[in-house]
């Protein structure tokens, strides 16, 4: 009865959010939260969408795995909100306000044109799409613990319940919902911690910092930094900004609050490898919170984890629905006057529908997470670069197909891990160098011969 009565309030209050954000909704309300998001929600909704489902369970197998050596993730990622904070937010909001951009790849395609946005548009659909299958299968296997139900009633439920507030109240819900959920984390993962900090001893070995290995840590400052910079949902979120001073102060704020969870969280996974060391690494999460927590607090807190691991999934459908409504408005006529709330609510409900399915088939949260960040790493090269040099549209185009059969090649591999996911950072970079070379050259004798003619 407890878990119920916990389940049914999240749910109440998740709808109602929808509700109360949906009324006297304009397109930009549903689209960009009309550009309006200021104070406390910007650090709430950026700081949300890191501490996922998808982040925690992966995040916490290595825990299990190396020890606090993992936090690294977590290191990496403050690393990559300092870094946007001082050098490219201001430029990359003031560039998306004078070209009324909605997405990551609509921006790209306004700079690199028509071909480049779709690649884009592309590899940040695939992307996503693998981030929002594991926050689905999470999500999935904890609410089939908390009610005894299959597993794929429990996925499909899940994909239900984000999509009850989004249909209603588009980007305005997600950022409402954000604040409510940073609440619930901090929430489980404060109570859980000091619940479990005396239960066992762990040993000392598990606090080395460089237990991973060398390796292992580059290759997750390099995710967790780059997987800032190239984030397509943090992108929207500072499109979505009132204006510069709410958002520097975001950034600097999520730069503190998420090594801050990471420090807190990671006890439950040192402590679940005391009592259970021979588990899988992917059911840490799950298995800490079912099985250590006292009465009461199991129910609450197998709820609240619930809540945590759909708490992005709402992010990431909303951006690859919006990448794939303004793609249709930029590239056919047919749709330039097509209402963008009926279109991306339509995406919405189609991509849920597939990525439910395949998360009831496909269960490798491991995989399907490091495939989504080295595609990040994919993406970073053309990114910062565009910052700093005028880039040939050719040379963009042909670096991200490489860097993402580099990705493709790795995963039929089955060679993913933190270390080699960071060999498409050299792949992408060096094809870039090389490339824009090329076809500047080329560019540039065509010029030349055309001027003799």
């Amino acid at each position: 009865m407890l878990t119920i009565l916990f389940f049914v309030l999240y749910i109440a209050i998740v709808v109602i959010i929808g509700i109360v954000s949906s009324h006297k909704e304009t397109e930009d309300d549903f689209m960009i939260a009309d550009r309006k998001v200021a104070g406390v929600q910007v650090a709430a909704t950026m700081s949300a969408g890191f501490f996922d489902g998808a982040t925690l369970s992966i995040y916490l197998a290595y825990i299990y795995q190396y020890g606090i050596s993992a936090a690294w993730l977590f290191v990496g990622l403050a690393l990559g909100f300092i870094l946007l904070r001082k050098k490219y937010a201001t430029i990359i909001k003031q560039k998306a306000d004078e070209t009324q951009s909605y997405t990551m790849s609509e921006y790209f395609y306004k700079i690199f044109g028509k071909r480049n946005g779709l690649m884009f548009s592309f590899i940040l659909i695939f992307q996503f799409f693998l981030l929002l299958i594991v926050n689905f299968i999470i999500a999935g296997k904890v609410l089939a613990l908390i009610f005894d139900i299959p597993y794929w009633i429990s996925v499909v439920i899940g994909g239900g319940v984000i999509l009850t507030y989004l249909l209603l109240a588009g980007f305005k819900a997600v950022i409402k919902t954000d604040f409510f959920q940073l609440v619930i984390m901090f929430i489980m993962s404060l109570t859980v911690a000091i619940v479990l900090f005396g239960k066992t001893a762990i040993p000392t070995s598990e606090f080395n910092p460089i237990g991973i290995g060398f390796g292992n840590i580059v290759g997750f400052l390099l995710l967790g930094s780059i997987g800032i910079m190239v984030a397509p949902d943090l992108w929207q979120r500072i499109f979505a900004t009132k204006d510069e001073t709410n958002l520097k102060k975001g950034l600097g704020y999520s730069a503190i609050i998420l090594p801050l969870l990471a420090i807190i969280i990671s006890i439950v996974g040192l402590t679940t490898k005391q009592f259970f060391p021979n588990i899988l690494p992917e059911n840490a999460l799950i298995t800490g919170f079912s099985q250590l927590l006292p009465l009461g607090l199991k129910e609450f807190g197998m709820v609240l984890l619930y809540a945590v691991a759909l708490s992005s999934s709402d992010t990431i459908t909303f951006v690859v629905s919006t990448i794939l409504t303004r793609d249709l408005k930029n590239y056919s006529a047919k749709f330039s006057e097509e209402s963008m709330k009926k279109l991306t609510r339509f995406f919405m409900v189609l991509f849920v529908a597939i990525a439910v399915v395949v998360g009831i088939v496909y269960q490798n949260i491991i995989a399907l997470g490091l495939s989504m960040g080295s595609l990040s790493l994919a993406l970073f090269p053309v990114i910062v670069g565009a910052f700093y040099w005028k880039l040939n549209k050719k040379a963009v185009f042909w670096s991200l197909v490489i860097a993402m059969l580099s990705v493709v090649v790795l995963f039929v591999g089955d060679a993913l891990n933190p270390q080699n996911t960071a060999i498409v950072l050299p792949v992408a970079l060096v094809s870039l160098l090389i490339l824009q070379k090329v076809f500047t050259r080329k560019d540039y004798a065509a010029k030349n011969q055309k001027r003799q003619l």
